[in-house]
């Protein structure tokens, strides 16, 4: 039996064998990689239990992260039993691991297992407690309790930590001004004495204070706060918060805030929280001033003495992000604060991705023939961007380290010709290749392009999908297994269980953004360290692709082929419809075709958009004598694929869609796309909707329905086609936040980083985050602070 400090390591051992089965075994239960937290957890028990047998937890340890993700299920496993040998009984029957399962709030502690026992909590020193561990619950802080820390809760604040990270959304500058110097409109601190109040009685009690200063008067102006009155009775001098409003010669200031001047230190700079119905800023500002003295102990330094010098230290920007002293400060705390954040989101990506980037992939430089065989039949020049791309997936691929390459290109660059001289390379090697998609659709079309540009080379491409017959998918299982597939393209069904390659050499992930890091991860640990691929069409600003894919090489495919024509686009009304429904008829009866994309699925009564369903009913009418059709992502797969046939045939004239087709569906004939409600849609995914004409040699047409008068979004999309252009302006607008898709990811959303003005200090943390990657062994405490400052659930990557 292991002594009590032992069992408490060992809790928090099955808490993280929870999380990293939760994550398919993929060596990203814990960030940094859950080999390495075994390895902290032996280390530690061996200091606690020196005659302890451990032998088990140290063959784990040893090999865990050279094992298939099936190898490490059974390994842990292997390990659970061992643990219950190990433990008390009536320890044991504590611990449920679905229990656990079902509580992800508390993050698992994964550098200091120091913490007391949570069971042997002293009930008269609660405080002390939430002091000593800030992970505890927030209710025994002096002013919240159990009813406040409900509401809390709601704001996600469950712990003395979570405080510290509840940034505020704004400051007011409360530096005293006077009354000369107000303008109508602005939020303004005064000082002054009462000289005299008054209320109004009727439906709505309105209190006011005349206010003076240095001869001149103000009005504060209070409703329903008739206690005012006595709490600052004439005479009292006061200091008053609110907006101003200039009425005839004396101005009145909407007060928010009075406290009468002398009583405390005035603070010049006011954090302003969001709130709700039950927690005011105030209060929240109250709570969290309450617990700053604990910075220092919740956040210690851990940047090296050479790089601290250049910024505040950690505890310190905590504070002043909160309480700034001056706006100097405040801005500096930031610096540091988007720094450590960027630097930490880095690390977690980079990290994810060692886990499973090992330094013996095959060396793949044996296809020249083949590669060259494609060129000699392809109906085209290959552009310069496309050669030098392909130049550099070549070198990757011969090394044995293995290759982690995204490449970026806009709508119609190319991309795909570059992803099948790849897999020319990996099959003429001896290997297989395989091509993952977000959708079947996706999957589909890549399949029919390879397929049609590999079977003259004596190539056999299968396609994996989740909506196939039992016997269909049996018999591609086979053939993956077997060897006998050499290119295999799938949606994630590729990553299931059940799917054994023989030889997967090379895995290339199409519309990355589709994917979590897990999914993408798990087609790696599919082979025997494959290379890695990663396909996007929507560029991505250089800040945003040094914090998501530091780690990966990047490509760009920065030219268009020879003969596309931009696409012409433009803004309409609902008065322009006519118009256009009478030029849709004339590129109808040139033999083109039509794209209208709407919104929403059905009527919404909430939203006054034109929905799919009733656009097509509506251009039924309009258009008896032509072929319209619906496609939206609520049908059936066999559906969607009839219907996607029938367009790229040329047998339905108008496909009216939601934006299941945004993403790779490639009709040339298409020549005109109509955006209903473009307003509703985000930049980059206009900028996507619209690449799906242009694609043939016609003339190609984009018109973008709107009644919004100004739209910044809509005007860039008429002023440029430069989809890295298009992507900077995107951010700009959006931020990162809402333009990562933080559940798609699977990855924090950032609280303060700002990418579209933050690329100074990017560029900064992916400098400090290559030195720790080189010499991790030097930033031990990095890696510990990482570590805490992500739980669990947040690094669980979808």
């Amino acid at each position: 039996m292991i002594g009590n400090q032992g069992k408490i390591v060992l809790n928090h051992l099955q808490r993280a064998m929870v999380a990293e089965e939760k994550q398919g075994c993929c060596n990203t239960g814990v960030v940094g990689g859950f080999h390495l937290f075994l390895k902290g957890i032996l280390s530690r028990l061996g200091q606690l239990e020196q005659d302890g047998d451990f032998s088990v937890l140290k063959d784990i340890t040893h090999h865990y992260k050279d094992w298939s993700p099936l190898q490490r299920r059974q390994a842990l496993a292997h390990l659970r039993r061992f643990l219950e040998e190990q433990k008390e009984p009536a320890l044991s029957s504590q611990i449920d691991l679905k229990q656990d399962e079902r509580e992800p709030k508390e993050p698992v502690e994964t550098t200091d297992f120091h913490g007391p026992d949570s069971h042997a909590e002293d009930s008269h020193d609660k405080e002390r407690t939430v002091r000593s561990n800030p992970s505890r619950a927030l209710q025994y802080l002096k002013g919240v309790g159990p009813e406040r820390a409900k509401f809390l809760a709601q704001l996600g604040l469950h712990n003395v930590k979570d405080l510290f990270f509840y940034f505020p959304r704004r400051y007011e500058d409360r530096s005293l001004r006077g009354i000369g110097e107000l303008k109508d409109g602005e939020v303004a601190t005064i000082a002054g004495k009462v000289v005299a109040s008054q209320l109004s009685r009727g439906k709505i009690k309105v209190v006011k204070l005349s206010i003076e200063q240095e001869g001149r008067l103000i009005y504060g102006v209070w409703f329903n706060q008739t206690f005012i009155l006595k709490q600052f009775p004439v005479g009292t001098s006061v200091i008053v918060t609110g907006k101003v409003r200039w009425q005839q010669r004396v101005p009145e200031i909407q007060a928010t805030d009075i406290q009468k001047s002398g009583a405390a230190k005035l603070a010049e700079i006011i954090p302003v929280y969001s709130e709700t119905a039950r927690l005011s800023s105030k209060v929240l500002r109250g709570i969290i001033q309450g617990v700053m003295d604990q910075a220092s102990e919740i956040f210690p330094e851990f940047l090296p003495s050479e790089e601290g010098g250049r910024w505040y230290s950690r505890a310190q920007a905590y504070q002043e992000i909160h309480f700034p002293q001056s706006f100097h400060s405040l801005g500096q705390a930031r610096e540091r604060l988007v720094f450590e954040e960027v630097l930490f989101l880095q690390l977690a990506v980079a990290r994810l991705r060692a886990g499973v980037q090992k330094d013996d992939s095959p060396q793949l430089k044996d296809g020249e023939q083949l590669v060259k065989r494609f060129y000699d039949q392809l109906p085209f020049e290959l552009t310069h961007a496309q050669k030098r791309v392909i130049q550099e997936i070549f070198r990757d691929m011969a090394e044995t380290k293995g290759m982690a390459r995204l490449v970026q290109g806009d709508v119609g660059s190319g991309k795909t010709a570059v992803a099948m001289a790849a897999l020319l390379m990996a099959v003429g090697s001896g290997y297989q290749g395989a091509m993952m998609a977000p959708t079947e659709i996706l999957a589909l079309q890549h399949y029919q392009s390879l397929e049609a540009a590999f079977r003259p080379l004596g190539l056999n491409v299968v396609c994996l999908l989740g909506s196939q017959t039992k016997s269909e998918r049996d018999k591609i299982l086979s053939e993956i297994a077997y060897g006998k597939a050499q290119v295999i393209v799938g949606t994630h069904a590729l990553i299931q269980e059940s799917v054994q390659f023989h030889s997967l050499g090379l895995a290339i992930t199409d519309e990355q953004h589709r994917f979590g890091v897990k999914q993408r991860t798990s087609l790696q640990t599919k082979g025997e360290n494959p290379h890695v691929l990663v396909l996007t069409a929507t560029p991505i600003p250089r800040t945003l692709a040094l914090t998501l894919y530091g780690d990966l090489q990047l490509s760009a495919l920065d030219e268009m082929p020879a003969g596309r024509k931009p696409i012409i686009t433009r803004k309409l009304t609902e008065r322009g419809r006519l118009s256009l429904e009478k030029f849709m008829d004339e590129q109808m009866d040139k033999g083109r075709q039509v794209y209208v994309v709407c919104p929403l699925v059905e009527e919404s009564e909430s939203l006054d958009l034109i929905s799919a369903t009733e656009r097509f009913e509506s251009l039924q009418e309009r258009f008896p004598h032509r072929q319209v059709r619906l496609l939206h992502g609520r049908m059936k797969g066999a559906q969607k694929e009839e219907v996607m046939e029938a367009f790229q045939k040329g047998e339905t004239h108008i496909l009216v869609s939601t934006t299941v087709i945004e993403v790779g569906v490639d009709v040339p004939n298409a020549t005109v796309m109509v955006i209903e409600g473009a307003e509703r849609f985000g930049l980059a995914q206009l900028h996507q909707l619209r690449g799906r004409v242009g694609r043939g040699s016609e003339q190609s047409y984009c018109f973008l329905l709107s009644d919004t008068k100004n739209s910044r979004r809509l005007d860039v999309l008429c002023e440029t086609q430069d989809g890295f252009k298009i992507a900077e302006e995107d951010l700009k607008l959006r931020g990162a936040g809402e333009l990562l898709g933080t559940r798609q990811h699977g990855l924090m959303e950032l609280r303060l980083a700002d990418l579209s003005r933050d690329g100074r200090l990017v560029e900064q943390a992916y400098q400090f985050t290559q030195k720790v990657l080189a010499h991790p062994e030097h930033y031990v405490r990095v890696w510990q602070e990482c570590d805490q400052f992500f739980s669990i659930e947040n690094v669980g990557l979808h």
